[in-house]
Order: structure tokens, then C-alpha cells, then sequence
């Protein structure tokens, strides 16, 4: 693969009156480049070609932006933050087309050979092409002390997308303050996640392993002929309600916040389990409109098939010292998170998936920082705890393809030093130990085709060690 990644943002800031404004537009690009080697098109026989150019995907994001704040007057509450703004965005989806000879049925497709190169098959100019949409939102926020000790928010966006429609949405906040150095906060809110434009429109037939078998997929649209036969429907945004409380704690030196939070989610989207296509649908699926569907082992798509609720603690922590004749910060950070699967559809989420949903992330992280400075001399360390997590390689979640990894501790450190008032050099490492991820079982990684988990919670490329220049101008 070959990616190329590009944006240009500019912004203009500033007041009239007792107005400020913050207004900026831009663009950005993200294209991948597919190319395969050493493979084959089977249905071409022995006029294939071994090196393949199979097409692109190219995301482009066009975002226009104007914010304005001032403190307003309403009865008896005086400076009252103020805020509204405006958005338009536009997001475009596009397939490029792969050379001939890696999608092309070549004349031993009728014979039953898989058609286009084999492993990953190239984009035909039937699923080729541009897919857009546009939208816009309106926002205003209001946040006031209603006593000195009591603060209180609300916000409202309104949006509107050119594909499925508007949603309106909103916030709540509240924090008051027990004694300077206590103050308890809370807040609710309603939210949405629209379906992206790729995920409407994306096209993909590729090698899959299910149980140690290579069977070929097809990732289609949802409303692609194939997919609505097997249940397939326009994809709709997903929507939650949160729930968040804790407290804020901060004497002299100590800075202590401890939060939970509850979020429900309703028809999240994500890609469905494999579901097989039966040689008793043949017949249907041809009239429907689906080419060779006996070449066709299984399809996927996206779907909007299951309600999660998540719920977890953060507690954040930090503490200032003098030590070592120089300036010592500790900090902590911790995580727990557990998901819960509410419904899913059984059509198109398996057992597996749902395991996966639920455990497929470590429920337990932390993060303990040494930060230690000097004059000129500064340095820290910084140890990850990764608890542990069920992990999946290629979407096999049978017991031969996954297992429960092991907890894991990577620890990072850089040395910083100042040249002079505008010049700094740096050395450092991440995963300085080279901590190795979890490797897969014994008598899988030969028939997988990876050594290490793709579902790890961090890098398992190992040890990454730099050097850096800073200098400022």
C-alpha cells in the first residue's frame, strides 16, 4: 500500500466590540494506493499476470468555521460565556478503479475459478466512483454562575446532513464548589455518530481465514444487491445518552479529579459477521442482480446491529516536590472500562464479535510519570500497565484463533537538555525494554499469516528509539 495524507487549515481571530470571533476553512486528503505481487487471477488461467495494480480509496474533508463568544447580561446573572457558531462541512468517498486484468472474469470463470487477483481483488468499474454528501451545524452554549459557588452549562447543535436527515442535540453541566480546595461536577448529554461515507459506499472482496479455512469475502455496500439479500439497509446515525459525575480536589501542591461516566449507544455501526453465501440462494441472487454469486464464499457489510452501554472510572492525579536539588511532578492516570453488549442482531453479529465488542480492550490502564527538571536538564519516565484483553487476529474469534492475552507493562524515557535559550536536543525511547505484544498460539501463525494479535492494545513493531532537534524561532 502507498498513502498519501494532506491538509491545509487557515484561520483568522479577533473582536468588534464586545464580540471575539475565530473563523477558518480547509481541506484534507487521505488516498490509499493498493498494489499486489506474487498473486494470480484464476479465472484467467495461464495468461495471468503476478503483480497487480488493484485501485485506491481516497477521503476528502472540506470544513468552513465561524465561532463567536462574548459575556451577556439576562435579569440578575451578569457574565453569563456566551457562545454560537456555525459549520459546513463536506466529505467525499471515492474508488479508484484498478487495472483490468486484477478485477477482469477471465474465460475460466464460468468453470468455477475465483475471479480478480487473488487475495485481495481490484476495484471493477462497477464498484468504482465518487460518493458525497455535505451537512451543516449550528451550535449556542451558555455557562453562568447562578451562585459563587454554583456553576451551571447548556449547550444545543443543531445539524443537518444532505444524506439521512437533521438531529438536534444537548448538553448539561453542572459544578459547584464544596470549599476552595473541593468542587464536585456532573453532566448529561445527548449525542450522534453519522455513519461515514466510506462505510456507505465501500467495496472490497479479499482472502478471509474462518476456522483455518480460506474462504473469499465480499465487504459491500449496504444496499448493494448481495448485501440486501442478506438483510442489508441504509445505514442510520448512531445516538447515545451520557451520564458522567466526580469531583475535583486541588490543595497546595496535589491535583486529584476522580469522574464516572455511563454511556449508552444505539445502533452502532460496524461491519457484520461473515454470513455465508448458500448455494440455494444462487438462483435469487442472480436476479437480483449479483454476478457469479457461486464465487462467492461470504459477504459483510456495515450495519447499524447492536446497542453497547459503556461505563468506567478515571482518576487523574498529580504532585508537585522539590527533589534531587531540582523540580519533580509524579503523575497518575487511571482507567477502568467495561462494555456490555445490551441487543445485537443475530444475522449479522456472531457470539465471537460480541466477545470481541465486550473484552476486545484491556478494562484496566495506567499511566505513572517521573517528570524531573533542572536548569538546563530535564527528563522523564513514564510506565503503561495494559491489563488484559481478549485477542483476535483476522476476525477468527473461535477458540483456535484467539485466547485471552496477558497483562503488560512497557516503560518510556526521554532526556532533554538545553543548548541554549532557543536550542534543545532530546533522546529517548518508547517500550524502552521492547516489551513484546502477544504472539499468537502455536499452530495458528503459519496458517494466519502474522506472528503478533492485530487487536493489541499498543505497538507490536517493539522498541522505538529517537533522537530530536528543537529548535524555535
Amino acid at each position: 500500500g502507498k498513502i498519501e495524507d494532506m491538509s491545509f487549515f487557515a484561520g483568522i481571530k479577533g473582536s468588534f466590540g464586545e464580540w471575539m470571533y475565530d473563523a477558518s476553512a480547509g481541506t484534507g486528503s487521505n488516498k490509499s494506493t493498493f498494489g499486489l505481487k506474487n498473486s494470480l487471477n484464476p479465472s484467467m488461467g495461464l495468461d495471468t499476470p503476478t503483480d497487480f495494480d488493484t485501485g485506491s480509496y481516497e477521503q476528502v474533508e472540506t470544513t468552513v468555521n465561524i465561532d463567536f463568544n462574548r459575556y451577556i447580561t439576562i435579569g440578575n446573572l451578569e457574565d453569563i460565556s456566551f457562545a454560537t457558531g456555525f459549520e459546513w462541512r463536506e466529505e467525499s468517498f471515492e474508488i479508484g478503479q484498478g487495472e483490468e486484468s486484477s478485477w477482469i472474469a477471465g474465460p475460466y470463470a464460468d468453470q468455477g475459478f475465483n475471479i480478480g487477483s487473488h487475495g485481495f481483488k481490484g476495484f471493477g468499474p462497477e464498484s468504482a466512483g465518487k460518493n458525497s454528501r455535505n451537512n451543516i451545524g449550528i451550535y449556542t452554549d451558555m455557562e453562568a454562575y447562578v451562585t459563587n459557588d454554583f456553576l451551571v452549562g447548556v449547550a444545543l447543535r443543531y445539524e443537518d446532513f444532505s444524506t439521512f436527515g437533521d438531529t438536534l442535540n444537548y448538553k448539561l453541566t453542572a459544578q459547584y464548589m464544596a470549599t476552595d480546595a473541593l468542587s464536585f461536577r456532573a453532566s448529561h448529554s445527548t449525542g450522534f455518530r453519522a455513519p461515514t461515507v466510506g462505510q456507505e459506499n465501500v467495496v472490497n472482496t479479499q482472502t478471509s481465514i474462518v476456522d483455518g479455512d480460506l474462504i473469499q469475502t465480499f465487504i459491500a455496500p449496504p444496499t448493494n444487491p448481495l448485501s440486501a439479500f442478506y438483510g442489508g439497509e441504509t445505514l442510520k446515525p448512531e445516538e447515545s445518552v451520557s451520564y458522567a459525575a466526580g469531583f475535583v480536589y486541588e490543595y497546595e501542591n496535589l491535583f486529584l479529579t476522580v469522574d464516572y461516566y455511563n454511556i449508552e449507544v444505539t445502533g452502532r455501526i460496524a461491519q457484520s459477521s461473515q454470513i455465508s453465501v448458500e448455494e440455494s440462494d444462487y438462483d435469487a441472487l442472480r436476479a437480483a442482480g449479483v454476478e457469479f454469486p457461486e464465487l462467492i464464499s461470504a459477504v459483510t457489510y456495515y450495519t447499524n446491529d447492536f446497542d453497547t452501554t459503556t461505563q468506567g472510572i478515571d482518576i487523574v492525579g498529580s504532585y508537585s516536590m522539590d527533589l534531587l536539588s531540582g523540580d519533580a511532578k509524579f503523575s497518575l492516570a487511571y482507567g477502568w472500562t467495561d462494555t456490555t453488549v445490551d441487543k445485537f442482531d443475530e444475522t449479522t453479529t456472531d457470539l465471537g464479535k460480541v466477545r470481541r465488542l465486550e473484552d476486545g480492550i484491556p478494562a484496566h490502564r495506567a499511566t505513572l510519570t517521573w517528570a524531573q527538571s533542572w536548569d538546563d536538564l530535564s527528563m522523564s519516565v513514564r510506565g503503561n500497565y495494559f491489563g488484559e484483553y481478549y485477542a483476535t487476529h483476522a476476525d477468527d474469534t473461535s477458540d483456535w484463533g484467539s485466547e485471552t492475552a496477558d497483562a503488560a507493562v512497557t516503560i518510556d524515557l526521554e532526556v532533554s537538555y538545553a543548548v541554549m535559550d532557543n536550542l534543545t536536543l532530546s533522546v529517548g525511547a518508547n517500550n524502552i525494554f521492547d516489551q513484546e505484544a502477544q504472539k499468537l498460539k502455536d499452530g495458528t501463525l503459519g496458517e494466519l499469516g502474522a506472528v503478533y494479535y492485530e487487536s493489541g492494545p499498543f505497538d507490536y513493531n517493539g522498541g522505538f528509539y529517537y533522537g530530536r532537534v528543537n529548535y524555535r524561532f
